[in-house]
């Protein structure tokens, strides 16, 4: 629970930089996988749990060059990210990104989410927003 905490702490933070946090050296130095147009990064803010079950590893498919929306991108940089994320569903990742006008996205550089889920399901699961309170049995 202080690990969830502690995420949405960060994730709020990052909703007031300016500057893009995928652009960065720091976040480019931390790749476990790079291709021509894109990397793979452990995510800036791990989810703690994903559709009722505990996350595993949480990674992001980010673009090199920064737009907004896969619509942006070349064919190229589509289908190479495409078989990035179709690497990763066969070693049971789920995919997820964010719209371009969804409230809930925190930085405007387009990624894709890769989720790891633990396969066993909690027989319950309580969540309160504030004070960010989750229970699990």
């Amino acid at each position: 629970m202080h690990h969830f905490r502690k995420t949405v702490k960060k994730y709020h933070a990052r909703r007031n930089v300016s500057e893009c946090p995928f652009c960065e050296q720091a976040t480019l130095d931390k790749a476990i996988k790079e291709t021509k147009n894109a990397y793979i990064v452990p995510n800036l803010t791990y989810y703690d749990v994903w559709e009722g079950h505990k996350v595993e590893d949480h990674l992001l498919v980010v673009p090199k060059r920064h737009v907004k929306s896969m619509k942006e991108l070349t064919e190229e940089e589509r289908l190479e990210i495409i078989d990035l994320v179709a690497d990763y569903e066969e070693q049971n990742y789920s995919a997820y990104a964010r719209g371009v006008g969804s409230v809930t996205r925190s930085v405007e550089h387009q990624h894709t989410h890769l989720i790891k889920m633990n396969p066993k399901r909690p027989k319950f699961a309580l969540y309160i927003r504030r004070p960010y309170l989750l229970i699990k049995f």
